[in-house]
């Protein structure tokens, strides 16, 4: 299943907190209902999008795990 996206930020070999804090950035530079791509290694990034999400408003549409690159698609 392909999900098209406006963003893509890659932030595979990068610890706690940085791929939560590149996914703030780039959600910024985003309108609402557009679609933020992130991949990250780090397996502590999940909890973090998901409680970033909730706490903002943002709806995570699909989290995958591609032999340990976790994908997540988060529109605004």
């Amino acid at each position: 299943m392909t999900i098209d996206y406006d963003i893509f930020i890659d932030t595979k070999g990068l610890n706690c907190p940085q791929p939560l804090l590149l996914a703030k950035q780039g959600i910024k530079q985003l309108d609402n209902d557009q679609v933020l791509y992130l991949e990250a290694t780090d397996p502590h990034t999940d909890l973090d999008i998901e409680v970033w999400c909730a706490r903002f408003n943002h709806k995570i549409i699909r989290t995958s795990d591609n032999k340990g690159i976790f994908q997540f698609w988060i529109r605004k």
